[in-house]
């Protein structure tokens, strides 16, 4: 554990790429990037909504 609090963002970068490419091989290349476009497009609007404080 204590390794893990040292290399806390390596570790869950290396874990972010396996399954991202696991996802590019497995649903294409093309596909995924709409997929990634889809949801920064949807965490931005919410982040957005968040600020603005609508769904208070």
């Amino acid at each position: 554990m204590e390794q893990f609090k040292k290399h806390k963002l390596p570790v869950l970068f290396g874990l972010g790429a396996i399954i991202l490419a696991t996802l590019i091989v497995s649903v294409g290349l093309f596909k995924m990037l709409f997929i990634l476009i889809c949801a920064i497009l949807g965490i931005g609007i919410g982040f957005y909504l968040q600020q603005k404080g609508l769904f208070k």
